[in-house]
């Protein structure tokens, strides 16, 4: 969460990714250790609905504030035009490599669906 919009909107001028995916992670998986909900979690409607889970369970969480502001910034690039994606994808709750490898997986199981030229990650972290 630590690009500002204008930042991130010079980011995005200066590319030639026109096809983008949003990538909230969560590399503890929290919001399905806490929500029980699986991952990828695909679109707008859906990650909000997953983030409001995670807050109801554990309001003091950031996974929550994290999917918002990928929300936050996947309406911003929709807004400008771009043609974008949405997900949250989870690692492990012991952190480590099988977290890094269960997110990549993830992220290519969208880009079979999804085949985004460009990302904008956003975390907790």
């Amino acid at each position: 969460m630590s690009q500002k919009p204008e930042n991130l909107e010079k980011a995005i001028h200066a590319s030639t990714a026109n096809k983008l995916l949003v990538i909230c992670v969560d590399r503890d998986n929290d919001l399905g250790e806490k929500t029980g909900i699986t991952t990828p979690v695909v679109g707008r409607d859906a990650c909000i609905d997953a983030a409001q889970r995670l807050a109801l369970e554990d309001p003091e969480d950031a996974d929550s504030n994290s999917i918002f502001y990928a929300v936050k910034t996947y309406e911003d690039l929709v807004s400008k035009g771009y043609q974008t994606e949405i997900i949250t994808v989870a690692g492990v709750e012991d952190r480590g490599v099988q977290a890094d490898e269960k997110i990549v997986r993830e992220i290519k199981q969208v880009l079979e669906k999804f085949s985004a030229n460009g990302a904008v990650i956003v975390s907790d972290g």
